[in-house]
């Protein structure tokens, strides 16, 4: 696939990251935007097809070198990145890591039972794309790594916190279950059919303790914004602000949730975006 397609990609579903991306090198564009291109396809496999557990299984296996060769054809296009895995011992195990959470992705009903749980699930499948844009970046500091994946739990909390009713059509529930109670993927789904207000909020009011959750994580991240050269810091702090607007909008509705998505205009990230870039060249003139 030519580049041009992979910043396709990028900007028809990351569009959050295409948005803030314009605003680094056009290397380092390139560079996020085909990483985007392989974790958004490999994710795409374990959202959109059906017991494709051994594809990962498989990956995991070429990459610790108990088979001679990789089978899937479908990675083909990715065999130079998964490659350059094999000597990057650190690179290696955060890819794994994210091919874990793929995995779990693919259980037939899926149920957190708990915060830790939901954490560790965020870390697999985003805090992990977080520690991956790093070196893309420009940084390498094994903190700065620490506080990416913070960044990448808190916007995965807030998908999950925005997907609920979307998520339980393919019968997720990423909801703990020891604040959620028992209601499962089915019983959203047929929610507003049922008319169940009881189940409608606690479900609310799950979504309130995950968006505060998601809170202290993107307030964490920022914590690691000054390892990173200006412009990319600027990029990283656009996209989490960005972000997090959609966890406002939640909120100033009341935690009110439905089929319908929230997200953010194009105004606002406008106006997210200029506020960012005046309050990030402030914070450089204060050192």
């Amino acid at each position: 696939m030519e580049l041009n397609n992979k910043t396709e990609s990028l900007k028809e579903n990351g569009k959050t990251f295409y948005w803030a991306s314009k605003l680094i090198d056009k290397n380092k564009f390139n560079d996020i935007s085909e990483l985007y291109y392989i974790l958004r396809d490999l994710d795409d496999i374990a959202d959109n097809e059906k017991n494709e557990k051994n594809i990962f299984e498989d990956i995991k296996k070429y990459l610790e070198n108990e088979v001679s060769e990789f089978i899937d054809m479908r990675m083909d296009k990715h065999i130079i990145f998964i490659n350059s895995l094999k000597s990057d011992i650190n690179a290696k195990k955060v890819f794994l890591t994210f091919i874990d959470g793929l995995i779990f992705d693919q259980k037939s009903n899926i149920q957190i039972k708990n915060t830790d749980e939901l954490i560790n699930y965020c870390y697999k499948v985003a805090g992990t794309v977080g520690i991956m844009m790093c070196p893309i970046l420009g940084v390498n500091n094994d903190k700065a790594k620490s506080y990416a994946a913070d960044l990448g739990i808190a916007m995965q909390l807030t998908n999950i916190s925005r997907d609920v009713f979307e998520d339980a059509c393919s019968n997720r529930k990423y909801l703990p279950s020891d604040i959620c109670e028992d209601i499962d993927s089915k019983k959203i789904k047929n929610i507003f059919i049922e008319k169940d207000e009881k189940s409608y909020l606690i479900i609310k009011d799950t979504i309130r303790s995950i968006l505060i959750l998601a809170d202290r994580y993107y307030d964490r991240a920022k914590n690691g914004y000054h390892y990173l050269p200006f412009r990319s810091r600027v990029c990283i702090s656009v996209a989490a602000n960005i972000y997090r607007e959609i966890g406002v909008l939640i909120k100033k509705n009341n935690y009110n949730w439905s089929d319908k998505r929230y997200f953010v205009p194009n105004y606002k990230k406008f106006i997210i975006t200029v506020k960012t870039i005046f309050f990030e060249s402030f914070q450089i003139l204060l050192k």
